[in-house]
């Protein structure tokens, strides 16, 4: 029973093997067929796009002259900016360390001021007891 199975399944398998050959090879020649057309079609794509391709070289061409101008003003910029920094930090550091000097001579400005004023003051009222 089993070697009567075998053997029709051999026959079987020798009817049908040539048939699905056949079918692999349409299929596979279908796929080719469409797989050449899409070449053809990005061929095409491809050389649409190399007009506009360098009309953007061109036009990129144009731009990096002032973008390379823009650059250099950013890094004079940067560069300002980093002095004027540096000089703020000084004055603060000399102010802070000095900060006592200036004190005392602001308050001997003021001193002199209020001497002043009260000598002044005091001319005026002798002036006008005098009179």
């Amino acid at each position: 029973m089993l070697d009567s199975l075998l053997i029709a399944l051999r026959d079987v398998s020798q009817a049908l093997l040539p048939i699905l050959g056949a079918l692999a090879l349409l299929f596979l020649t279908i796929l080719l067929t469409k797989l050449g057309k899409l070449v053809d079609e990005l061929t095409l794509t491809v050389k649409n796009l190399d007009p506009s391709l360098k009309k953007v070289d061109e036009s990129l061409a144009r731009v990096q002259a002032p973008l390379d101008t823009v650059v250099k003003y950013s890094h004079t910029l940067d560069k300002v900016h980093d002095k004027t920094a540096e000089a703020i930090g000084k004055a603060t550091d000399f102010a802070t360390e000095n900060i006592d000097n200036l004190k005392s001579t602001v308050e001997e400005k003021i001193n002199v001021l209020k001497n002043g004023a009260a000598e002044t003051v005091g001319e005026t009222t002798e002036e006008n007891t005098d009179e």
